[in-house]
């Protein structure tokens, strides 16, 4: 256990303490993170005879529905009054589930994040964007509640935690990071099956489908850019699903000499949604001036009312803009 931990975790801590039912929400496209996280935590809750309500409009992506807990979440709002929302890295009221507004459905809201530049509005503030993860950060919250960490928590954190940290790879890892994830790693009955069920065992329609969008892959003249176009039509003659597409970005972002990967995602008409990574510049920067946001070295966007060629030309516009700033500001 942390013997210090952060204030906002105390805060939080004190807060799940005193309430009895809380309700848990995801940004908008649920990820590893969120998802893991949220089951953790309401794993640990469950030890205090807390009642969680887990919520999200997305369906749990294949990759994760073996993970126990995962069957918890629900696709319809449960009823309120709750005496706590807890909006898991929400940094924004833009990547919160549509139509939900927190402070109609609990007596305190926490904004539970370690997202760079969260604006949200709550009564309780965990905000910690050095972190890894939010599964990181849960870890210390299970640890301030007083729960001992057991196999069905410590491996939904395990998830949350490998997932979002690129598999230990991005920037933000530090030794702390690890040894979290070694303290998780004594309470799992088998690692490498979590990390094959994670990483290795794909649908063929998947493999497939990654095929297709490897045939789009393109890159800028200096070399700097690459990127990658994923339609509807690579879904249908693939056989795949959406969140067949949930590790595209991982599985292409390894071209020698690219500082920014971007995959275009084009699946609904008048709609191209964008997921964008770094090794340097600030592409949280980029996708804020398109309404989205995310990390500075991974983040997230939508154009909306336009084709896939068109949101392609002004998102690489405007990643070009913003590398040529960054290199002229650390010329200075």
């Amino acid at each position: 256990m942390s013997p210090n931990p952060p204030r906002g975790c105390q805060e939080m801590a004190r807060v799940l303490r005193e309430g009895s039912r809380f309700l848990m929400l995801p940004h908008v496209h649920i990820d590893g993170d969120d998802l893991g996280s949220m089951v953790g935590l309401a794993a640990a809750l469950d030890r205090l005879g807390k009642e969680s309500c887990l919520y999200s409009p997305d369906e749990v992506p294949e990759v994760f529905r073996w993970l126990p807990g995962s069957e918890r979440i629900q696709n319809r709002i449960p009823e309120g009054p709750f005496d706590a929302v807890i909006l898991m890295e929400c940094p924004s009221e833009g990547r919160l589930p549509p139509g939900i507004r927190p402070r109609e459905l609990g007596r305190v809201v926490i904004n539970f994040d370690h997202h760079l530049g969260n604006t949200m509005s709550a009564d309780v503030h965990w905000v910690e964007p050095e972190r890894a993860a939010l599964g990181e950060m849960a870890v210390l919250l299970v640890d301030s509640l007083g729960v001992p960490l057991d196999p069905e928590i410590a491996t939904a954190l395990y998830v949350a935690l490998v997932t979002d940290s690129g598999n230990f790879q991005y920037r933000q890892v530090s030794a702390e990071t690890h040894r979290i994830a070694a303290r998780l790693v004594e309470h799992l009955d088998d690692v490498s099956e979590v990390c094959r069920l994670l990483f290795r065992d794909r649908p063929l329609a998947e493999l497939a489908l990654t095929g297709r969008v490897l045939q789009t892959l393109r890159t800028s003249p200096d070399g700097q850019v690459a990127w990658a176009d994923l339609d509807a039509g690579m879904l249908r003659d693939t056989g795949a699903r959406e969140d067949d597409a949930q590790n595209l970005v991982a599985d292409l972002n390894r071209v020698r000499g690219t500082r920014v990967f971007a995959l275009f995602k084009h699946l609904v008409p008048g709609r191209v949604r964008v997921s964008l990574r770094s090794t340097g510049p600030a592409v949280n920067r980029v996708a804020a001036l398109f309404g989205g946001g995310g990390h500075r070295l991974a983040a997230g966007l939508t154009v909306e009312g336009a084709d896939l060629e068109e949101a392609r030309t002004r998102v690489l516009k405007a990643l070009e803009q913003q590398m040529a700033e960054e290199e002229a500001a650390s010329g200075a």
